[in-house]
């Protein structure tokens, strides 16, 4: 039933973003749209703190070096479309890792999926693309992890624990214009609901590109700590690392 709940949050949420992006694009033939699509890579580094039933049982940091190495999928990406003064937006990002370990001759396989889904309304009080928007909507975080023991050669036993959380979300950006192609992109915001609450601060550099002058290269930095509880198992994730994007505009 949990594995259930997951598959049908993850469906409600990219359904939501389809048909909120969609109803934007067929709003095109009787206005303006701006759209804007980034694809972008978050090098984080993640450091992964647990306690139980309030006391600490230890931790463990991992390096964005030893996540590529055990990294099998991943996907980021940023799409909104707006008018006027409103726009929406989906946030994406999926990450499936897989990994051996073991003591002595016990051995354990794991395999991870991760899912990271924003999807908000943005209010900008000057019109889309000015330098200040106001945005709330929903957070999803959701894993999916598999364990397989075994010893030595022979397979003992496979554990499964899937998670789901959803979170209302509320956050702020703003841009400072510094000259005619620079600008910094700045972004902060909370959620709160199912999980402990997370919260997440971004700093961009952006460049202007292009013959229109409408796409832009992206790079700076994000932070984001959450905290989600299971049971009397609490968990606490820090990522913190540099970002890389193209942001296309049209």
């Amino acid at each position: 039933m949990r594995k259930f709940r997951t598959n049908w949050r993850v469906m409600l949420l990219s359904v939501a973003s389809f048909l909120m992006l969609s109803g934007a694009a067929h709003a095109q033939s009787s206005d303006s749209l701006k759209w804007s699509v980034t694809p972008y890579i978050w090098a984080s580094n993640t450091t992964l703190d647990l306690s139980l039933r309030g006391s600490p049982i230890g931790g463990v940091d991992i390096s964005f070096k030893d996540l590529m190495d055990i990294t099998d999928g991943a996907f980021q990406a940023h799409v909104e479309a707006g008018k006027h003064n409103w726009s929406m937006f989906t946030d994406l990002t999926y990450i499936s890792t897989s990994d051996s370990f073991g003591s002595g001759s016990i051995g354990i396989d794991s395999k991870s999926k991760q899912w990271f889904v924003d999807v908000a309304a943005a209010w900008w009080p000057g019109g889309v693309g000015t330098p200040l928007n106001i945005y709330g909507g929903v957070r999803y975080t959701g894993f999916d992890d598999t364990f397989n023991f075994s010893l030595g050669d022979t397979p003992v036993g496979t554990r499964r624990s899937t998670s789901d959380y959803v979170d209302a979300l509320l956050g702020v950006r703003y841009r400072f214009d510094l000259a005619e192609r620079w600008s910094i992109l700045t972004r902060g915001d909370v959620s709160f609901g199912d999980s402990e609450g997370t919260w997440l601060v971004q700093g961009l550099i952006a460049y202007t590109v292009g013959k229109r002058r409408q796409n832009r290269i992206l790079l700076g930095y994000q932070y984001k700590q959450a905290e989600y509880k299971d049971g009397d198992l609490k968990t606490e994730f820090s990522y913190y690392g540099p970002m890389a994007g193209f942001n296309f505009r049209f």
